[in-house]
């Protein structure tokens, strides 16, 4: 998280919102009914990310909903593992028959 404070993109506040907005979230849908595999869990939280990215920007009165949306795409790939959302998506983790 210091690489997005470091960039001067958005306040620590707002950094702490989006995360936990975006965690929260994702963890909901991981315990819902919803039927959705592992490896796009952490695209959902990217594009749950940029939803609240916006929507913080907007209520904290930021003007720049560009960076708001790039932070909450950062936020939600730093809160789910990116790195983790790649490697089920390219086959990493094959099933052992």
């Amino acid at each position: 998280m210091d690489v997005i404070q470091g960039l001067n993109l958005i306040n620590s506040v707002e950094l702490v919102v989006i995360g936990l907005c975006c965690y929260e979230f994702t963890s909901a849908i991981k315990k819902s009914k919803l039927k959705t595999k592992n490896t796009y869990m952490p695209f959902i939280s990217m594009a749950v990310g940029i939803f609240f990215g916006v929507v913080v920007a907007l209520i904290f009165d930021d003007r720049d909903l560009a960076k708001a949306g790039l932070v909450g795409f950062l936020v939600g790939g730093f809160v789910s593992g990116l790195f983790t959302g790649l490697k089920g998506v390219t086959g990493g983790y094959e099933k052992n028959k």
